[in-house]
C-alpha cells in the first residue's frame, strides 16, 4: 500500500473510532459516577415508617440501637430502612448534601429511572417493582428540589426590586421553565457520563430502585450537581428521599404538605 493510501486509511480510521470511542469512554464514566468507590465519610441511618401512617421517623443508627437498648421498639408493622449516606466531596454527608441540592443552578432534572417506569401509567403488572411508591417516590423529590428553587429565585426576585407577590410569581415561573424530566437511557447515561447533567449549571437527581439494578439502600453525590438516590425497594426509595429532607433542613411551605 502506497503511503497516500495509507495516510487516507487512517484517517478514515480515526473518523470512524472516534465517536465509537468518545461514546464508550462517556459510558465508563457513567458507571464510575454510580459506582465511586470507597466514600470519604459514611453515615447511617435508620428511616421509620409506622403503619397507618404517611409520617416517617428519621434517627441515626446509634440512635436507634440506644432506642431499643431503653426497651423502646417501633410500633408493630413499622417499615424499617436502613440507609447510608456517603460523602465524596468534602468528607462530611450533610455537607455534600447541603452543597449540592442548595446551591443555585440554571435548571434541574429529574430522572425518573429506568424507561420501564413509563409502563407504570398503562401497564403496572409489567414494572420491575412497586409503581405507587415510585410514583410517591418521583413526585416528593420534585416537589422538595422545585421547592429550593423557588427560594432561590423568590430571593432573587426580591434582589430585583419586586414586591413579595410578584417576587413569588417570579420564582414560581422561573423554577417550572427550568424544570426538565426524562428516563435512564442510553443516551441520559452518556449525558451524565460526559458531565452534561448533573454539574455547577444543572442540578441533576438520579433515581435508581429496583428496576434499575439498585445493589444497596445509599444516598451520595458523586459530585456537585448531582443527587444518587438508591434503594432496593421503591419505598426504600421514598423513605430516603424523606432522610435527605430532614439531612438539609427542608420544610415544607406554609399551605403545602408536611411530612
Amino acid at each position: 500500500m502506497d503511503r497516500d493510501k495509507l495516510i487516507a486509511l487512517s484517517i478514515l480510521l480515526i473518523i470512524v473510532l472516534s465517536p465509537t470511542a468518545y461514546v464508550l469512554y462517556a459510558y465508563h464514566q457513567f458507571s464510575q459516577v454510580v459506582h465511586p468507590g470507597t466514600p470519604k465519610a459514611s453515615e447511617e441511618y435508620v428511616v421509620i415508617s409506622p403503619p397507618a401512617s404517611e409520617g416517617f421517623y428519621v434517627l441515626s443508627e446509634r440512635g436507634y440501637r440506644e432506642m431499643l437498648a431503653r426497651g423502646q421498639k417501633p410500633p408493630e408493622g413499622s417499615r424499617i430502612y436502613n440507609v447510608s449516606v456517603d460523602s465524596y466531596i468534602t468528607g462530611s454527608p450533610e455537607v455534600d448534601l447541603n452543597l449540592t441540592i442548595r446551591s443555585v443552578y440554571d435548571s434541574f432534572t429529574i430522572i425518573l429511572g429506568d424507561p420501564s417506569v413509563k409502563e407504570c401509567t398503562q401497564t403496572p403488572e409489567l414494572y420491575n417493582g412497586n409503581c405507587q411508591y415510585r410514583t410517591a417516590a418521583v413526585s416528593e423529590v420534585t416537589a422538595m428540589i422545585a421547592n429550593v428553587f423557588k427560594t432561590n429565585y423568590y430571593i432573587e426576585g426580591l434582589d430585583k426590586g419586586y414586591n413579595n407577590v410578584t417576587a413569588k410569581e417570579y420564582a414560581y415561573n422561573q423554577t417550572w421553565l427550568r424544570y426538565r424530566k426524562t428516563y435512564l437511557t442510553f443516551m441520559t447515561k452518556l449525558s451524565i457520563g460526559r458531565g452534561k447533567l448533573g454539574n455547577q449549571n444543572d442540578l441533576a437527581v438520579l433515581l435508581i430502585g429496583p428496576a434499575e439494578g439498585a445493589t444497596a439502600n445509599r444516598v451520595f453525590t458523586p459530585r456537585r450537581g448531582l443527587l444518587v438516590i438508591e434503594g432496593k425497594t421503591d419505598d426504600t426509595l421514598r423513605a430516603e428521599i424523606v432522610l435527605v429532607e430532614k439531612l438539609i433542613g427542608f420544610s415544607w411551605p406554609a399551605g403545602s404538605r408536611e411530612q
